[in-house]
Order: C-alpha cells, then sequence, then structure tokens
C-alpha cells in the first residue's frame, strides 16, 4: 500500500490528503451535529408525549372528580327515612336528570348490608341484588368516603362497566348505605374520548389498573377488561405498574417492537394513562434530517475534491515544467544550466535552490574531495592523502639517492585531559599541537592526523637519518610551551619514533609499524623524547608477544616453578624462613628468570592468577616439609601492586590457607612501596584483614621507593628488606652504608625487624652483623633452589 501511494504523483497525494482530512472533518461534524439533533428532538418528542398523556390523565381525573361530586349532592339529600321507601327513593333519583347523562347504566341505592332497595332507570333484576361482597361498597361502609370498583363486567348491562359509590349518612354521620352510580368505560363522556386522540398512525392510548392489573380502556377496544401481560414481557409497563414511574421513555413492547411511551398516574383511581408510538413512526424525521445532513457532506466533498483539483493543476504546474528540465539536465539530455524562475513562493525557491545547486557544484565536488582526503577536526592530511605524499617522497627519493623520515607522534597523557576535562577542550588541543606541528617543518614535508591523539610526519628528500634531529628537537621544544585551551592553561608533550626509508622498509605499512615500535619505546623512556627504530626493537617486540602468548599457557602446561632462597638469621646462622622465587620453564627458552616475564604479566594481567598459583603452591610445600620432619620455616611471598587492583588478594590468601592448613604465622607477605602509596584507604583495608588472619607483612626493596614513615605505622609493618642495590657496596660506599645503618636503627626503633638482601661475601654478612641487622638473604649462603635441595641446605648449615 505504501509503495503505491509513493508511486503517485504530488498532485494526486496532495488532493488524497486534503480531500481525506476534509472527509474526515466534515463528515465528523456531520455525524456530531446529527447525533446532536437526534438527542434534541427525541428529548423534545418525549416531552410532547409526556405532556399529552398528562393533560389527558388530568382531563379522565376531572370527569371521575365531577361523577363523585354529582353522586355525593344527591347522597345529602336522601335521609335514612327514605331508604324505607323504595318506590319514593326511585322517584326522588329519577328527579336528578344529570345522572342519565353520567351513568348511562343508571345509578341505584343500597342499604347498610348492601341489598340494592331503588334503582334509576330501572333495570330487571337489580332492585333485591346484593353487592355487599364488593370491595369497594366494603370500602364505603368502613371508611364512610367514596370509592370507585375495579373494572368488572355488569350483571345486568352485561358490558364492562366501572363503578362509583358514596356514603349515605344518618343524622350522626354513621353509614346508613350507598349510592352507587356505574359507566361504561368506553362511554364518551368518560374514557370514549380516548378513541378520537390519535398519536400518528401507530400511537395508541392505555387506562391501567396497577391492582388488577387489568385494561380499563384503550384505542383498542378489544383490550378492554384483558389482563395485562405477564411480568418480564414489557419492561417499560412493569416499571410504571411496579414503581409507579412517571415520565417518557423507550424500550420494546410485549410483541418485541420498540416504542417511545409516556404515562402518567391518576390521582382520583391511581390507574395509570400510556400512551405509545414505535419509535419507527416517531422518529422518522429525525431518520430524514440525518440523511439530508449526509447529502449534504457528500455533496460538499465532492465540490471540494473538484476544485482542489483544478487549483493544485493550475499551481503545480510550474514544478512540472521544472521537474522535467532537471530530469533532462540528470539524464544529460541537457546540459546544467539554470532554470528560468517565475513565481516568488515555494515552487519559486524550489527552483531557485536547484540553480543554486547547478552553480555551486563545483565548489561541493572540491568540499567532498577535501573532507575525503582531510582530518576533519585539524584539516590536516588524513592516511590516504599522507601515503600519496609517501608514495612520492619514495619516488623521488629512489630517483635521487636520498631517505625519507616517517615520524609517528603520540601525545602524552591525552586522555586523561580528555577525560578530565571534556572532548571540547581536547580537540581545541588536538588543533593547537596541528597548528604548532606545521611551524616545525618545511613546506614540502607533510603531517597528517592518524585518529586521536596519533600524527604522522612524512620528511621526504633527506640526506640521512641524522637529518630529522633539528625538526625532532624543535617539535619537543615547541610542544612543551603552553597551550590555552578554551580557557584552560594545558602543557603537553610527545613520545615520538622514527623509521627511515630504504633503511628500516620499503612500504607505507612496514615503515609504519616500525615507527610506532620505536614510539612506544620512546614512551618507555619516559616520554616526551624520540627514538629510531633499529632491528634490536623487533627482536624484543617479537620476543614480548611470544612471551605473553606463551605465558597464557604456561600456568596450564605446569611450565612455572618455584625456586627458594633461605633467610639467615644473624644471630645464631640457623635458616628461619625462604622467599618463594617464580622461575618459567619455557619449552624453547630454557629455565627464564622473573625478570623478563613477570613485567609482562602485569601488563597483560596474567599477574592474578600467576600469583594465586603461587601463594597455593608455596603454602603446600612448606606444609610437605613440615611434614618431611624439616624445622617450620616462614614462607615470603612476594605480592605485586597488579593483584591489590584486579584481583583478590584477601581471597587468596584465604583459600592458599584453607586447602593447604598451612599456619598463617609462618607466612609472610612482601609488598613494594608502591603498593601502599596508591588507594590507601582499599590498600589499608585488605592489609587490615590480613593481619587478623595471622600473617606478618615486610617491605620489599626498601628504600627505593618513597619510603615515608607513615605507612609504615598506619599498615602494622613488621620488617623492613633492605634492597641489595644498598648492600652490594656496603664495604666500598660510605653513603651506602650510611643509608643502611639509618634504615637499621631507624626499625629497630619502631620495633621492626630488617633483612638485607643480596649477601654475596663474608665482609657484607660481617658488616651487616656489625650494624644490627637481624636477618640476610643472598649468594653467600645460596642461590634459589628447587624445594628438594632445600633439606641438604639445612643438614649441612646445621
Amino acid at each position: 500500500m505504501a509503495e503505491k501511494l509513493r508511486s503517485l504523483s504530488l498532485k494526486t497525494r496532495v488532493l488524497l490528503v486534503v480531500l481525506g482530512l476534509f472527509i474526515v472533518g466534515i463528515w465528523g461534524l456531520a455525524a456530531r451535529v446529527a447525533g446532536i439533533m437526534q438527542d434534541d428532538l427525541e428529548r423534545l418528542l418525549s416531552q410532547q408525549m409526556l405532556a399529552t398523556v398528562t393533560y389527558v390523565a388530568a382531563d379522565l381525573d376531572d370527569n371521575i372528580q365531577m361523577r363523585i361530586d354529582n353522586l355525593q349532592e344527591i347522597a345529602r339529600s336522601i335521609t335514612p327515612a327514605m331508604l324505607a321507601d323504595s318506590a319514593g327513593l326511585r322517584a326522588h333519583l329519577e328527579r336528578h336528570g344529570t345522572t342519565r347523562v353520567l351513568f348511562p347504566t343508571g345509578v341505584f341505592v343500597a342499604d347498610r348490608g348492601g341489598t340494592n332497595i331503588a334503582d334509576y332507570p330501572p333495570l330487571p333484576g337489580r332492585v333485591g341484588a346484593s353487592i355487599g361482597y364488593r370491595a369497594f361498597f366494603k370500602e364505603i361502609v368502613a371508611s364512610g368516603h367514596w370509592a370507585i370498583s375495579e373494572p368488572l363486567h355488569g350483571r345486568f348491562s352485561k358490558q364492562p362497566i366501572v363503578a362509583l359509590g358514596v356514603p349515605i349518612k344518618d343524622a350522626s354521620g354513621a353509614v346508613a348505605g350507598a349510592l352507587v352510580g356505574s359507566a361504561y368505560p368506553s362511554d364518551h363522556n368518560l374514557f370514549g374520548r380516548l378513541e378520537k386522540t390519535k398519536i400518528g398512525r401507530t400511537g395508541y392510548f392505555l387506562v391501567i389498573s396497577p391492582q388488577d392489573r387489568v385494561f380499563v380502556s384503550a384505542t383498542d377496544q378489544r383490550l378492554i377488561m384483558q389482563p395485562l401481560p405477564a411480568r418480564g414481557a414489557n419492561s417499560l409497563l412493569d416499571r410504571r405498574i411496579e414503581n409507579g414511574f412517571e415520565g417518557a421513555g423507550v424500550g420494546d413492547n410485549s410483541h418485541g417492537v420498540e416504542v417511545l411511551t409516556a404515562s402518567h398516574n391518576m390521582k382520583t383511581t391511581g390507574w395509570i394513562v400510556v400512551a405509545g408510538v414505535t419509535t419507527e413512526e416517531a422518529f422518522a424525521p429525525i431518520a430524514t434530517l440525518k440523511r439530508q445532513i449526509y447529502l449534504a457532506a457528500l455533496a460538499m466533498s465532492l465540490a471540494l475534491a473538484l476544485v482542489l483539483r483544478l487549483v493544485l493543476t493550475r499551481q503545480l504546474a510550474p514544478l512540472g515544467d521544472a521537474g522535467r528540465a532537471m530530469r533532462r539536465m540528470t539524464d544529460g539530455d541537457e546540459a546544467f544550466a539554470p532554470i528560468t524562475v517565475m513565481r516568488n513562493d515555494e515552487i519559486g525557491e524550489l527552483v531557485g535552490n536547484f540553480n543554486r545547486l547547478v552553480l555551486g557544484r563545483r565548489a561541493a565536488e572540491q568540499q567532498i574531495e577535501l573532507l575525503a582526503y582531510h582530518d576533519a577536526l585539524t584539516g590536516l592530511p588524513n592516511r590516504r592523502l599522507v601515503y600519496d605524499r609517501f608514495l612520492q617522497a619514495t619516488a623521488y627519493a629512489d630517483r635521487a639517492g636520498a631517505k625519507v623520515a616517517l615520524l609517528f607522534l603520540d601525545l602524552d597523557n591525552f586522555k586523561t585531559i580528555n577525560d578530565s576535562l571534556g572532548h571540547l577542550i581536547g580537540d581545541a588541543l588536538l588543533k593547537e599541537v596541528a597548528a604548532r606541528l606545521a611551524e616545525c617543518v618545511r613546506d614540502t614535508d607533510t603531517i597528517s592526523r592518524q585518529g586521536g591523539d596519533e600524527f604522522l610526519i612524512v620528511l621526504p628528500d633527506l640526506a640521512d637519518a641524522d637529518a630529522t634531529a633539528p625538526v625532532l628537537v624543535k617539535i619537543r621544544e615547541r610542544l612543551q610551551d603552553p597551550v590555552d585551551a578554551e580557557g584552560q592553561e594545558l602543557t603537553t608533550s610527545a613520545s615520538i619514533g622514527v623509521a627511515i626509508y630504504p633503511d628500516d622498509g620499503e612500504d607505507f605499512d612496514t615503515l609504519l609499524k616500525k615507527a610506532d615500535t620505536a614510539m612506544y619505546r620512546a614512551k618507555d623512556a619516559g616520554r616526551n623524547t624520540y627514538r629510531f627504530f633499529d632491528e634490536q626493537m623487533n627482536v624484543e617486540a617479537v620476543e614480548h608477544l611470544a612471551m605473553r602468548n606463551g605465558l597464557r599457557r604456561a600456568l596450564d602446561r605446569g611450565e612455572l616453578v618455584l625456586h627458594y632462597q633461605p633467610q639467615v638469621a644473624l644471630a645464631g646462622g640457623a635458616v628461619v624462613g625462604v622467599e618463594a622465587l617464580i622461575r618459567w620453564q619455557h619449552p624453547e627458552l630454557g629455565m627464564v628468570p622473573p625478570a623478563r616475564f613477570i613485567p609482562i604479566a602485569e601488563e597483560s594481567g596474567l599477574i592474578v592468577p600467576i600469583g594465586e598459583w603461587v601463594m597455593k603452591e608455596a603454602c603446600r610445600q612448606a606444609v610437605a616439609w613440615k611434614k618431611a620432619g624439616l624445622p617450620e620455616l616462614t614462607m615470603a611471598v612476594n605480592l605485586s601492586a597488579v593483584q591489590f587492583k584486579r584481583g583478590d588478594v584477601l581471597q587468596t590468601v584465604v583459600s592458599a590457607l584453607e586447602e593447604t592448613g598451612f599456619d598463617p604465622h609462618h607466612l609472610e607477605l612482601e609488598m613494594t612501596e608502591s603498593i601502599l602509596i596508591h588507594n590507601t584507604e582499599s590498600v589499608l583495608a585488605v592489609v587490615g584483614r590480613l593481619k587478623r588472619l595471622g600473617v606478618t607483612l615486610s617491605i620489599d626493596d626498601f628504600g627505593t621507593g618513597y619510603s615515608s614513615l607513615s605507612y609504615l605505622k598506619r599498615f602494622a609493618v613488621d620488617k623492613l628488606k633492605i634492597d641489595q642495590s644498598f648492600v652490594r657496596d656496603l664495604a666500598t660506599d660510605p653513603d651506602d652504608a650510611a643509608i643502611v645503618s639509618a634504615i637499621i636503627q631507624m626499625a629497630r626503633s619502631l620495633g621492626l625487624k630488617t633483612l638485607a638482601e643480596g649477601v654475596e661475601d663474608a665482609g657484607t654478612l660481617a658488616q651487616l652483623a656489625g650494624l644490627g641487622c637481624d636477618q640476610v638473604q643472598g649468594f653467600h649462603y645460596s642461590r634459589p633452589m628447587p624445594p628438594e635441595e632445600l633439606p641438604a641446605l639445612l643438614a649441612a648449615m646445621r
């Protein structure tokens, strides 16, 4: 469906959209208006129906009341003495001629017992008959008030009648008899007028006796004295009879036909007057009106469609002409040229914009070419363009016998600036660096931004590699000047790697890789410097990668082993502990010392699982020695700063102690000073938990770091290990002797033990003993050895 709509012309789509919106609006409005008018007309018809019924009920009440008044007037003229004279009583009734009009079936007098004693006009058998059993007569005698009978079949008239009776009272006010008049419900002076009242073709009137559940009167005479429909057959009728409801409403009659009915209760009799008409007839004008409204809406929709089509055809004609002209240009049938603008409206603006596109096409193509070959932030050539410039430079170098230098430059600590101050300031710094680099090179040189904080510089036409030195020095000095980046004063530097064509390689990718390697060598040298690539760098890089990959599998293959170097107490000369030192039994390189692979393990994060293995293996070996009968020794294990940052040192120690059963009081953890000065609070919390386990703590290589006295107190250190750089020349260097002496005296005053590393001769040993050192460790006693050689050493030393 969507594809079909898109294939239509703009004119057709606009026509459909506008026409659709109009149709929705106008038909919605028509439906709303028709609904409101229908509600109003239905309410008006209901009110009119109710008014008619109310009027009829009031008229019927007046007729009943007039008959009651007439009877009461006659009854007051009848004395108790007249009740004994039947003939005189009949003559008295005859003198009141109005009774013949009001009561066509006649009137009669009954005594207190209900026996008829006189009537007029006389009907055979009426005198002497009894009405004492009638409910309305009993009500007259009991209440002394008038009463009306239920609709009934007259015994003498043989027709449906209703009887009205009033009491005849004696002088004391007691009921002595009753005067009764009867009439036909269809009498024209009573309910007969209902037959003449018409409410449309299907309308009707009913008079209902709710207590007797019969029709008293009806437009259809056949219903008189017929029982009402059973309860549930006509909900509206049930509601009026049971709840005494007065008003109008719509519902189904007992034949299932929907009718509008209205009802009103008669005050005199308690009967209900009902009028009804089918909704099909009652609401026929409403249906006609709704059809007229919808026909008007349809006519307006068709008229709008015609007018809109004519307007759109006229208004969009210039757009069609311009579209055809553009199509001929894009298909190559005509040369690109401005289209004549004839109008100053939206279509004229569209054509004018097309003209501006035509005129600016060349500028756009140039801009696209610029973006394809240059960095968007700095405007410098990108890698694609610098590669092209490199090819040109090497082609000239081959002809002229010259050299080409490729400089790989990386800003130092740029990530810190970008993360802490935001990318806006970082981008400003990059643009300033690009401008300063341009100041340091020749016009024939090419500077390129590779992305992030990395730049490439191609220096063509060089006599030799030394010709790059002036440029390198200039770059280094210029970048060190403060930079004002978005109001922030910053300083930066760069690490630069240099590769020379053709000495270091003959293609761009090879030289780029080697310049990158040299750049990392510059970073390792302390940053803010430069390094040239040499073959040794490549060898070291390949070896570093191979060792890193091999180290990942060394644990699984069981290539890592521990050697142990004894620690000797100067007082007595006994071995009191050993330090666990890791070795890598490489299948190709042989025994690899830790200095070669531990930095790689720390850089890659492998030091964490390796450290866990070392801790468990050292504890296991200590337990094995004890079971073999060796004296209980302290096991010293080194911890790496990376283990604190990326691993769970506490869990590692606890797991090792639990799995091996090693006594934590004989476990000594060696930490460097760098561990204690970074993330002090978190490290302090871990160290506190370790101390509570019972392990002892020592500071390894003490004196080579920050040597802060505050952390010695805060971390509850037990031992200081004096670095071998101070011990090795102790006998010949007075400065080293002073440092060692100061460390031993300070440790003693703080209650700490001291251990000197790197003791290789008896003279150094004697001097340390004289200074008061507690323990020593070094080649003078033993090199680090496999675990199976330690028992023999201990036996020999004993």
